[in-house]
Parts: structure tokens; sequence; C-alpha cells
């Protein structure tokens, strides 16, 4: 058997869909698939059938209810179905010969993905390598960011041996100013005391200040991020809101406590007043765009320079330095590959010293909404689960082995049914990504 092997698989939407791929064992033969418009955009619509994101004429209360009582996750077969249908959509036959050949010779298979627009969303861990078998049983699958993105990184990532013992920063839920309607907490009170429990966990190891318990579960602001991040860190998780318009790269944005009168370069959400229109408000809230960690202070004026205690314009990756591995429990903070130009939470953070990023694709429902269901009890809480697993995950040596192993267990017990299928559905353990940018070495040509 050989060591594990790597293959490169590129997405272009080009009229019809390009996939390319490229065995690293083999790297002089290059492959490609030509995935037909019409069938992509099928399998694109059958997909969003089944995730909570509100459909054209749904309201979101509506489309969270639809996916977890009607659509093809809220059932094993319904899933089935839809996975099948997605393979023979947009993974190529010979792709999968391929991969379950290697697979067999090999100590391991990695699929290093950057997906196209139309490719997103789609949970490629799910689909089917033979008439059984998954592609997640059989691969390790990460994303790449475009290789542009490597050009000119102002901060490359730490080595996480370097990192590891430095302490982590977790902020979990942090509140909104009360104009920022329909993002309110995330998490219930009784779901916020696990992660105190685990916040206390980590303060008696030393991987989290004591100082910090009190407040990771309270407001924090982006100036108080730039604060805690100046602290050498060795990871990032942040479990709360995030928004984004897969339409206009960089207006991806996190929730944070702030107000308008803070400056950033997104839009403050504004109350609509009884006669329609929006009527600005010192207190609306103004969310902490990717545009934000990009450019940072570099088109404000002075005073807002002194805010960060510099007198000088400073970069985002100077005023929110990221550590070696970030998490992100959010709503489609994945959403940087569904733009024409890919950009958004995670190629920022990639660019300010991030080497994995780990987040989701599609829309979580709330733990609540999944307790407001039939036969779900009180005690359920697959979110929250799923966060504290990938908290967990991003401790260890290799997060994402080991939160591949996790979705392993919960794929076996989804098609064995030993889960119950509204509170075991892949619409929560499938949705992560990680997205992986290590530093490149820089080869000098000699003269």
């Amino acid at each position: 058997m050989t060591g594990p092997v790597d293959v490169l698989v590129r997405a272009t939407d080009a009229g019809d869909t390009y996939l390319t791929w490229r065995w690293l064992d083999d790297p002089a033969h290059p492959e490609f698939a030509v995935l037909p418009a019409a069938r992509v955009a099928e399998a694109g619509e059958l997909l969003a059938v089944g995730l909570p994101a509100a459909l054209p004429g749904e309201t979101a209360a509506a489309g969270v209810h639809r996916a977890l009582t009607a659509g093809p996750f809220a059932t094993r077969a319904g899933e089935r179905a839809l996975s099948t249908a997605l393979t023979d959509a947009v993974f190529p036959q010979r792709l999968r010969s391929q991969i379950v050949e290697r697979a067999r010779a090999s100590a391991g298979v990695r699929v290093r993905f950057t997906p196209s627009p139309r490719l997103a969303r789609i949970p490629w861990e799910l689909l089917f390598v033979t008439a059984e078998q998954r592609l997640l049983e059989v691969v390790e699958f990460v994303h790449e960011p475009p290789a542009a993105v490597h050009a000119e990184r102002p901060r490359l990532p730490e080595d996480w041996e370097q990192a590891r013992e430095r302490p982590a920063l977790l902020v979990i839920d942090p509140p909104t100013p009360r104009s920022a309607v329909g993002y309110g907490p995330v998490l219930d009170r009784s779901d916020q005391l696990l992660f105190l429990r685990r916040l206390s966990r980590h303060a008696a190891s030393g991987r989290v200040p004591r100082a910090e318990r009190a407040s990771a579960i309270s407001a924090m602001t982006r100036h108080d991020l730039s604060a805690a991040l100046a602290v050498p860190r060795s990871r990032l998780f942040y479990l709360g809101h995030v928004s984004a318009r897969p339409d206009e790269p960089g207006s991806a944005a996190l929730h944070l406590s702030d107000t308008a009168q803070t400056w950033g370069e997104a839009e403050p959400l504004r109350r609509v007043g009884p006669d329609g229109t929006p009527h600005a408000d010192p207190q609306d809230h103004r969310p902490l765009a990717a545009l934000d960690l990009l450019l940072g202070t570099v088109d404000a004026d002075e005073p807002v320079w002194r805010s960060y205690g510099s007198t000088r314009p400073q970069r985002g990756h100077e005023l929110w330095p990221m550590p070696p591995r970030v998490a992100m429990i959010v709503c489609e903070g994945h959403a940087d590959f569904r733009a024409e130009e890919t950009f958004g939470l995670v190629v920022a953070m990639i660019h300010a010293g991030a080497g994995l990023v780990t987040t989701t694709r599609w829309t979580l429902p709330a733990d609540r909404e999944f307790r407001g269901l039939p036969g779900v009890g009180p005690g359920s809480r697959p979110v929250t689960d799923l966060a504290l697993r990938v908290d967990a995950a991003h401790e260890s040596l290799d997060p994402v082995a080991d939160l591949t192993a996790w979705q392993r267990e919960r794929l076996r017990a989804w098609c064995d049914g030993s889960v119950e299928p509204t509170t075991g559905t892949p619409l929560v353990w499938a949705s992560p990504t990680h997205t992986i940018a290590p530093s490149r070495a820089v080869i000098v040509a000699a003269g």
C-alpha cells in the first residue's frame, strides 16, 4: 500500500461547468469533465428545497420548518434520493472510480477542492462513489481558495506546534443592538450553560484565561475583538450570526455588538418606520464586514485610527490578526465560494493569517427550532453539539481528520437508523467545511 495521495479538483462556471482534476501521484495527466449547465441548475434547485434558507414566497420560519419536516434531509429515503441525484449531476463517474481505486491502493486520499459558485453548497461528502459507499467514507475532503489568494499574502499562518500552547479566543453568541431585527440570541440559556462549562474546562487547563470566561458570552465590539486578538492566540472560535449577499463580494459580515456610531465598511442595519422607510439612529447595528477585515482603517480618518490606539491607518491583518486556526459556527460562513469573485469572511481571515478555517456551507436552524417540532425532546441541541464538537476538534493535532471521523460516525448512525431523523439530520453534521491555506514556500531562481 502506498502513502496518502491528494487529488486537486477545480470547478469553473463558463456556460456549462467545467470540472478538472489532477492526481499528485500522476501530475502530468490532468483530466476534465463538462457538467451541462441545465443539469447543474436542476441539482441546485433540488438541494435548495432541502435547505433551511427561505425559498421565494416563504418566510424564514417556513423555510426552516420545510427543511426539517418535509425536505429531502428530513428522511433517510429523501436524503439518499437527493444525494444520488446530486452524484449523477455533478460527480463524474471517471473521478469516482479513480477515487475508489486510489483509496484501495493507498493509506488515504484527500480531495482538495476549489468550487465554482454553482457547486459551492453541494454536500460532496454525502455523494456516492459506489452504489453503497459515500465519498465521506473513503476520503478527507477540504476546500482550497484560488491560488491568487496566496499572492502577496501579508500575514502567513503560524505553525500549530508553535501556537498550540497559547490561549484560545472563544466568542460565543455576542448580543447585537436592538435594531438588528432577526439577529437575536442563537443560544437559549441552557445551551449557553454548556459553553460556560466548556470555557471553565478551558480555563482550568490554562487554554482560556480566566479573565475571559465572563466576557466570552457577552457584548463584544470590533474594538474588543481587536484587543483580544492583539494577544497571541492559538485559535479563534466564533458562534453567532453571519450574513452575506452572494452577488456582492465583501458583504459577508460578523454580527458583533457594534452600533452605527462605530466606523466600518458595512452599512448599518436600520429600523423601518411606520411609513416603510428606514430611519437612521446612532444605536443601529453595524456589522463587521469581510472588507473591514481586509482593509482595516485605510479608508477612515485620524479619529478612527486613534480609537485603535494608532497614529496611522492600519490594514485588517494588523487590527485583527488571525491565529492559525479559525472556526465559525454560523449560517453560510462558506459564502465566499458562492460569488464570482471568491472573497468573504473565509478569505479575509486567510489573508489575516489563518491556515485553516472551519465553517458551515449553508444556513443552520437554531436548536430551539428543532425543539419546537413534535417528538423532539427539550434537551435536544444538535447545533450546540456540533459547535462543541468543532471546538474540541480544533484543539486536536489534526482537526480535519478528527471531525471527519466524527462525521463518519454520524453517517453510519443516520444510514442504519440508530438516530432520530429530525435531530440526526445531515443538515447539521454535514454542514461543516474546512478551507486550508498553509504557507507556500517561495522559490527564488538562482541568478
